[in-house]
């Protein structure tokens, strides 16, 4: 094609025909320029298709994760909602000792041991920088915020363990509720909130021992009633940290579905 135009213009550079040749050499610079222009228009094309490609596998990738960190975080919930009701009747049973059954006692002190924690799958996208890839600003603002928002979840769980830690715990085990209270669970069939699958049961027998459970619970009623308005508190504010950031995972996968399906 090269040698063509090169006798093109050979040609008329010896028949003296200046005008025309000029005129040949624009025009063959404008065909250069438009071959270069369609050139770049397909090189963007192409890298727009990539990026594009690249940006479903990451959206697909990201439902994965936030569908399971929502099943996680209304898991993690329902058992904060389960342990502020056995705070509650753990109360109802310090003020109205009469009234204590056993197997309902050691259902509530089990749950006051319980420390759910949030923790989600974390992704790489702002430190690896694919989140330019995502082209819906709205969807990149959450998706940046989101380690930030899952901490305060995260940062409200540990002062609760803390206070789990530094008092419940002592409590159990002093006091030899531990021993009767895995019994209760253990003997019964127990299936945890976060077990997989649902439908196992954890099932071993332990001899419960005779202990005066009444007797414990009055000689620690200070420290457990303490203990157990502080569940309350915590698992009522965390719940309500947690509800919110599921809010905001609701609208990340409805977002997320939204640009799936307008690729």
């Amino acid at each position: 094609m090269i040698k063509f135009f090169r006798h093109i213009r050979k040609s008329l550079l010896e028949q003296n025909k200046m005008g025309k040749y000029f005129k040949y050499a624009i025009g063959e610079i404008i065909l250069v320029v438009i071959g270069i222009l369609i050139a770049l228009q397909i090189n963007n094309w192409n890298e727009e298709r990539k990026d594009s490609y690249e940006e479903q596998k990451i959206l697909v990738q990201l439902k994965n994760e936030f569908e399971k960190n929502l099943d996680q975080l209304n898991e993690k919930i329902y058992m904060r909602n389960k342990m502020t009701l056995a705070s509650e009747g753990l109360l109802n049973y310090i003020d109205n000792p009469e009234i204590i059954v056993k197997d309902s006692l050691l259902y509530y002190i089990f749950r006051l041991t319980q420390e759910p924690t949030f923790d989600p799958i974390e992704n790489d996208l702002a430190v690896s920088g694919k989140l330019r890839m995502i082209k819906n600003d709205s969807l990149k603002i959450l998706l940046s915020n989101w380690t930030s928002d899952a901490y305060q979840v995260q940062e409200l769980e540990a002062s609760w363990q803390q206070v789990r830690n530094d008092v419940v715990i002592p409590i159990f085990i002093e006091k030899d509720f531990a021993r009767n209270t895995i019994a209760y669970l253990l003997n019964n069939g127990y299936t945890p909130d976060h077990a997989f699958n649902k439908s196992t049961q954890l099932n071993y027998h332990i001899t419960p021992n005779n202990v005066d459970l009444v007797h414990a619970l009055n000689d620690s009623s200070k420290e457990l009633q303490g203990a157990a308005s502080s569940c309350i508190l915590f698992n009522k504010i965390t719940n309500g940290q947690s509800v919110a950031l599921r809010d905001r995972i609701e609208k990340i996968l409805s977002l997320i579905q939204s640009e799936l399906n307008n690729d």
